[in-house]
């Protein structure tokens, strides 16, 4: 991999940690003028020194809120987990060789080796070559220019190619315990209980700031069990743009990231995130929103309504992701969401 390919991964972690804490508040602490973890600046000399040791010229290259990555050459990183266990990390091994199979058009990450060191988890993956399609859009956009939304249907519509496997059913969403499919016969199902645990920890929290959010929950759990079922294929789940690596001409070249909310379902559901989330928080976003989510609706032949029902059911599950008490970004932003008037003419309100 080139210089400039190491350097596009490189970006998308930085965005990563950018946007982690837009969402959630997190971060206070700067590296290189980025936000970062303080897990991150405690432990990089630590693992440096240790890779170092096992031949590696290794050099920090990205974090998040689950850990560091470096770059260990030879085509190769190491991810640093926080808090992942080695059990959860072999399981998404079998998942990423799941993906694999299905012949995608572009890569997807693969995990070689996956090891405890002093009671952390440590996955070898190979690196994934392009630059982030963030690099393509800018905050204030008023549109997004066709070639990105272009791309971004292009990724949905190749993950839409991919069957689900059993490794993908029993993968845990969020900071779910159990995989989302426990206890459930259908996608629906799975989906309604999910939203029914989410419920009884964070409803009082949403109820807060949305004072009709029972009538609203009721209604999307209703449209929710009555949508017409289709076969199920992976769902990426968080298809921002920092986790698309396009090349030069802005064509998909890798996706990664996996496993914020990734599981086996409903397509329609990825495609519903993926043109809400391409512009959360600019001025411009909900007319980008309506824009994506109609551009998916004709290219992929998904009805609005659905895709509608499925933003307001990501809305619901993720309120709570990064704070329990709702003092986050992203929080604000789901809220905004549910009130949306499209959302709530697809719920019948």
């Amino acid at each position: 991999m080139g210089e400039e390919q190491a350097n596009g991964e490189a970006m998308a972690g930085r965005a990563t940690w950018s946007r982690s804490a837009e969402r959630s508040g997190t971060f206070g602490l700067t590296w290189e003028g980025w936000a970062v973890p303080e897990f991150v600046l405690t432990h990089t000399q630590e693992w440096l020194d240790h890779f170092a040791l096992q031949g590696y010229r290794a050099s920090p290259l990205a974090a998040g809120v689950e850990g560091a990555i470096y770059d260990l050459g030879s085509d190769l990183i190491a991810k640093v987990w926080r808090a992942r266990r080695q059990g959860e990390l072999e399981l998404m091994q079998h998942f990423y060789a799941d993906v694999a199979k299905a012949g995608l058009p572009f890569m997807t990450p693969e995990i070689l080796t996956v090891e405890q060191i002093d009671g952390v988890s440590v996955t070898y993956e190979r690196k994934l070559p392009g630059k982030p399609l963030q690099h393509r859009l800018a905050f204030d956009d008023r549109e997004v220019e066709p070639v990105a939304a272009r791309c971004v249907i292009d990724v949905l519509q190749a993950l839409s190619s991919a069957p689900a496997t059993e490794a993908m059913r029993r993968l845990q969403v969020l900071d779910e315990k159990q995989p989302l499919w426990t206890g459930a016969d259908t996608f629906q199902d799975a989906l309604t209980n999910l939203l029914s645990r989410r419920v009884a920890r964070f409803g009082d929290v949403i109820r807060t700031r949305l004072g009709d959010f029972d009538r609203r929950y009721e209604s999307l759990r209703r449209r929710l069990q009555a949508l017409a079922r289709c076969p199920d294929t992976v769902i990426h789940g968080d298809l921002v743009p920092e986790n698309i690596l396009v090349d030069e001409r802005a064509r998909p070249v890798a996706v990664l990231d996996f496993g914020f909310l990734t599981t086996a379902g409903d397509p329609r559901l990825d495609a519903a995130i993926a043109a809400s989330v391409l512009n959360m928080y600019g001025p411009y976003a909900p007319a980008i929103t309506e824009a994506l989510t109609a551009q998916a609706a004709q290219d992929l032949g998904y009805p609005v309504d659905v895709l509608l029902i499925y933003q307001a059911t990501y809305a619901v599950a993720t309120a709570n992701a990064f704070t329990c008490d709702g003092s986050d970004g992203h929080f604000a932003w789901c809220i905004n969401q549910l009130r949306r008037s499209d959302i709530g003419d697809a719920l019948s309100m």
